[in-house]
């Protein structure tokens, strides 16, 4: 889970990024993750959406497959607006993959529709490793449980 505080006051540009706290899946887990948003678009084609990735930061191996999903938190700390992979994609050290277009912008920023409860945008992924040995390993950005509020946070 990552919380973007004062999302609304975003000064990023068309292109430009922000980025969450690196995470993995549990404390044995010497994979490195992070979250990746472009808040006005990655590009010309998405510069009335939200973009989001997840991005393998640091990884023992070579390459690692995964599938992923993305959604927000509403103010009734729901999860909305949920995107999932198809398939799983190849990872390696430094690539991401993720949604282009994830939400409009006027969507998000609509008070109506509560995806923004003051001013806090939180997003939550969950991703699925494909192990050497063919098993697949459920992880979450951090456990719901687990996950401490103040250091997952940007403050802008």
């Amino acid at each position: 889970m990552w919380t973007i505080n004062n999302f609304s006051f975003c000064r990023e540009e068309m292109g430009e990024v922000l980025k969450s706290s690196t995470f993995s899946s549990g404390p044995n887990d010497k994979m490195k993750w992070c979250l990746r948003v472009n808040p006005k678009g990655l590009d010309d084609e998405s510069k009335d959406y939200l973009s989001l990735y997840l991005l393998l930061v640091s990884c023992p191996k070579s390459e690692v497959r995964a599938k992923f999903k993305f959604s927000l938190l509403n103010d009734k700390r729901e999860e909305t607006k949920a995107m999932e992979s198809q398939r799983a994609y190849r990872f390696v050290q430094g690539k991401d993959w993720g949604f282009k277009k994830f939400i409009r912008r006027d969507f998000l920023l609509d008070e109506a529709n509560g995806l923004l409860p003051d001013d806090k945008l939180t997003l939550f992924c969950e991703h699925l490793q494909h192990c050497l040995q063919k098993r697949w390993k459920h992880c979450t950005a951090l456990p719901k449980e687990l996950a401490p509020p103040p250091p997952l946070q940007v403050v802008l």
